[in-house]
């Protein structure tokens, strides 16, 4: 029985888990990127109060890697948000089974699990200001949360553009 606990913890904890994905031009000399601004090219997907949390997130995170915001910056910053539904299939198996003397016996079967999360795919893109060329790009899938109260959106927010912007810029080869 505690096997079966066990991995269902494990399953949960999978099911839950946030990926980033980052990608860059590894010719780019990141150091010279001291300075940022926003364009954004398209709708982002998200409401505008949303927008704004992420713009916030943005400035705060970057100004803690003394990243500052300027009219004319190095670099250009565009984000854009993807809502999905995620549906899996999964099953548990369930045997029986006795045995005893020469006479065995066991049936078993599974029980089919199918979920369904509402997932969020949030990308950031850093352009290079003068060529217009994209060289940084991070992407993160999360299961969106429901939210009671507008200071968890925020908090939410902030993580999970804290987690693309861990990864910016990227470690020196």
């Amino acid at each position: 029985m505690r096997l079966f606990y066990l991995f269902f913890i494990i399953f949960l904890i999978s099911c839950t888990s946030t990926k980033v994905y980052i990608d860059y031009d590894e010719t780019k000399d990141f150091s010279k990127y001291n300075s940022f601004n926003y364009f954004l090219e398209n709708q982002t997907g998200l409401s505008e109060l949303d927008e704004k949390r992420v713009l916030k997130s943005i400035d705060s995170v970057l100004a803690s890697k003394h990243i500052i915001k300027k009219t004319i910056p190095e670099c250009s910053i565009n984000f854009y948000a993807e809502f999905y539904t995620l549906e899996t299939e999964n099953s548990i198996g369930v045997g029986v089974g006795t045995g005893g003397g020469t006479v065995g016996g066991m049936a078993s079967g599974d029980i089919p699990i199918r979920t369904q999360k509402e997932m969020i795919a949030l990308t950031i893109e850093f352009v290079d200001a003068l060529t217009k060329e994209l060289f940084w790009q991070g992407v993160l899938e999360r299961k969106l949360k429901d939210f009671k109260h507008p200071s968890e959106r925020d908090a939410y927010i902030s993580e999970i553009v804290s987690k693309i912007l861990n990864e910016y810029p990227p470690e020196s080869n």
